[in-house]
């Protein structure tokens, strides 16, 4: 496990490469609510070029054709009044408001929706490339905050002074934050929720994703890596088995989108919530309630809807 100190000198070596990094490589950067008004050009016919979350020139050209043809100033940014046109929200007040704006897939349909093929919009939950048809989901957030608490008391992850926290499972949490294996293909909502579960998942699960489960090195889809250590046939699946037990659908649903899969309005509400998070704008309040991902903003904005993280994200299929 990594220590505290260990964590804060990891910590300040990815702020200090940030800092280091030279223009053209910032630039490269991931905002989720440019890449949803990328997804919504994209619907109404304009090309923003790759839905990436970056403002490109050709974001910047099809937010400017798009003014045009509806009567707004042509700034070529993504103003409020745009934003409000294009049915694009950066709320900060949705925090105390979670519910379940989508249901939780059955156990049936989530089999079929895994197994249908990518690039299929009658499929949506297969592929979260960031050109895939299924992006701005509804998520259910009431279950899934709910399911967060649940593996919060149960594994003790939850931050210094609240009710259940553990030094070992908050330590995990903030350890698997810090993590830079594929994270760059996570929603904030899967990483989130999946460094809850910290304890029974890295053991198994991610193990499993990375090649550490078979001397072979043999690296496991993420569907079959579930399915491994839900059945025990995958080394250290031994406390994995309350998580297939108390929220398998949870589990399988949220940890199989990527970073264009949810409506990126409720995911900050839902993790927020979970943090206890009353104002997300308080930039001290974030940076106090909230751990940090590896690639988060480090001036205490992660909390917003309209953050600008450090790495661009982009999903993939899987």
């Amino acid at each position: 496990m990594t220590t505290g100190s260990g964590r804060r000198l990891l910590l300040a070596c990815v702020i200090a490469t940030a800092a280091s990094m030279p223009a053209a490589s910032r630039a490269q950067s991931y905002n989720p609510v440019t890449q949803q008004a990328q997804t919504r050009l994209a619907a109404l016919g304009y090309d923003p070029g790759p839905l990436d979350g970056d403002l490109s020139r050709a974001t910047r050209a099809a937010i400017r054709a798009y003014q045009k043809r509806s009567g707004l100033p042509e700034t070529e940014n993504l103003d409020p009044a745009t934003l409000r046109k294009l049915g694009v929200g950066t709320s900060v007040a949705l925090a105390g408001s979670v519910r379940n704006w989508g249901k939780l897939p059955t156990p049936a349909r989530l089999d079929r929706l895994l197994r249908q093929p990518i690039n299929d919009p009658r499929f949506p939950y297969r592929d979260y490339r960031p050109n895939a048809p299924g992006a701005d989901l509804d998520i259910p957030g009431a279950a899934i905050l709910a399911a967060m608490n649940a593996s919060a008391d149960r594994f003790g992850s939850r931050a210094p002074g609240r009710r259940g926290h553990t030094d070992l499972g908050y330590e995990e949490v903030k350890a698997c934050l810090l993590s830079p294996f594929s994270t760059t293909y996570w929603s904030d909502l899967m990483y989130h929720y999946y460094c809850q579960l910290s304890l029974p998942t890295r053991s198994c699960y991610s193990r499993a994703l990375t090649g550490l489960s078979t001397p072979l090195g043999w690296t496991y889809p993420r569907v079959e890596a579930y399915r491994g250590c839900a059945s025990g046939s995958l080394p250290r699946a031994e406390e994995f088995a309350w998580v297939a037990r108390s929220q398998p659908i949870v589990m399988q649903y949220v940890t199989f989108a990527q970073t264009n899969g949810f409506d990126h309005e409720q995911e900050q509400a839902v993790i927020n919530a979970f943090y206890g998070i009353r104002n997300p704008a308080d930039r001290a309040e974030c940076l106090a309630k909230r751990p940090l991902r590896i690639e988060d903003p480090i001036d205490g904005t992660h909390c917003l809807v309209n953050k600008t993280m450090r790495t661009r994200l982009v999903g993939q299929g899987s």
